[in-house]
């Protein structure tokens, strides 16, 4: 009798658990309400923005003994969190029930796993033939038109080059690519954000601002990404002294739109958070863009002298001028005060969201010339640039 009453307070605790784990997986998953507003937000880095900062901050201060590195996010110095605690991946349910239930954990999931192609109806598209290859989009690849090329590259003043280097756009018939190393991400950089700097760079080019474009791919591993092109953003502005400003371009993400292994065209109207979709996208001149976002990590630690406020402002004023040309094309810039995004190393070091995974690569390719303008506009106003 005693033997049968601890099995079903087992079997009742196990079901706890596990509603708890769903209701609580569902709630992370709530699509946040968006507010366009250019304001200093404060909030943790990239992967907490989508969870709410109470949750999180009680969370870091439930396992006080524990101190971790949050570098993944930018940030360097120390923090207790859940998530590093417990080496778990806040946003996958099953990682969060392996902890639970350590029979889970002993299963290689990897190994079952299919490369499977879902419909819905009309609405997805299912594609067979695999994407082209790099090789073959270069040689359709039209550079951007308008006048020949000026300004002195060999001296530029300017850097573009990616943190996250794999982020990728919902493919479309164009551009169509299966995910690897993650959901919306792909080491074939025709199809990231990479291929995006490519477009801004040639456009800032013809603005006659000196470039140089860094694609090396700093994010193999993820939590090492930020520490990764630190190295890359010290090598290059020691061989390059004449920098003076580096634009760390991304996209934003929510949730997952592009499944690794899985060629498909997803239907941007079906897609679980269209406000989300509408937060980054617009219209001008008839042409749907992508929409951008400027984010500053204000963090600095006693050994770093530069001041945050210098990367604010000059963010500030590109932001500003694209709204004056473009209404409505910035979202503003955020300060992040949990991070610095390796800012810290150069006074207009700043981090453009430039669309999100909601957006395709053709959107966000067509923001590059209005963002190049302002840019431009903005720079070329600088005491330092000659």
């Amino acid at each position: 009798m005693y033997r049968g009453n601890i099995l079903k307070i087992g079997k009742l605790l196990f079901l706890l658990l596990v509603l708890f784990n769903l209701l609580l997986y569902n709630w992370m998953i709530q699509p946040e309400k968006v507010t366009v507003k250019q304001v200093i937000e404060d909030s943790f880095s990239e992967e907490y923005d989508k969870l709410d900062s109470l949750f999180v901050t009680s969370i870091n201060y439930s396992f006080p003994v524990v101190e971790v590195a949050f570098a993944s996010q930018g940030y360097t110095g120390k923090d207790l969190t859940f998530s590093a605690f417990l080496h778990a991946k806040i946003k996958d349910p099953l990682n969060l029930i392996k902890f639970q239930i350590p029979v889970f954990a002993q299963v290689d999931y990897k190994k079952y796993q299919k490369v499977t192609q879902v419909t819905k109806g009309e609405e997805e598209k299912v594609i067979i033939p695999p994407p082209k290859v790099a090789e073959e989009r270069k040689e359709e690849k039209k550079e951007p038109s308008g006048e020949e090329k000026k300004g002195d590259n060999s001296k530029p003043y300017l850097l573009i080059y990616h943190t996250h280097t794999m982020e990728a756009f919902a493919a479309t018939e164009e551009n169509r690519y299966v995910a690897r190393y993650g959901y919306d991400r792909t080491d074939d950089l025709n199809y990231t954000v990479a291929e995006v700097g490519e477009y801004l760079a040639e456009y800032l080019i013809k603005e006659g601002i000196p470039v140089l474009h860094d694609k090396t791919i700093h994010d193999y591993n993820y939590d090492k990404s930020y520490v990764n092109s630190l190295v890359t953003l010290k090598r290059i502005l020691k061989e390059y002294p004449s920098i003076k400003a580096a634009i760390d371009l991304h996209r934003d993400g929510y949730g997952a739109v592009m499944k690794p292994g899985v060629v498909s065209i997803p239907a941007l109207s079906s897609l679980p958070n269209q406000e989300f979709r509408k937060k980054y996208t617009i219209e001008i001149n008839g042409e749907k863009v992508a929409r951008v976002s400027f984010i500053i990590g204000s963090r600095r630690t006693p050994e770093m002298n530069e001041d945050w406020r210098k990367n604010y402002e000059f963010a500030k004023k590109i932001s500003d001028k694209l709204n004056e040309l473009y209404p409505g094309l910035s979202l503003g810039v955020q300060v992040k005060p949990y991070s610095e995004y390796n800012q810290h190393v150069l006074e207009k070091a700043i981090l453009i969201e430039l669309g999100s995974n909601y957006n395709t690569l053709e959107e966000a390719i067509a923001t590059t010339k209005y963002l190049a303008k302002a840019i431009s506009e903005v720079i070329k106003q600088q005491e330092d640039f000659k």
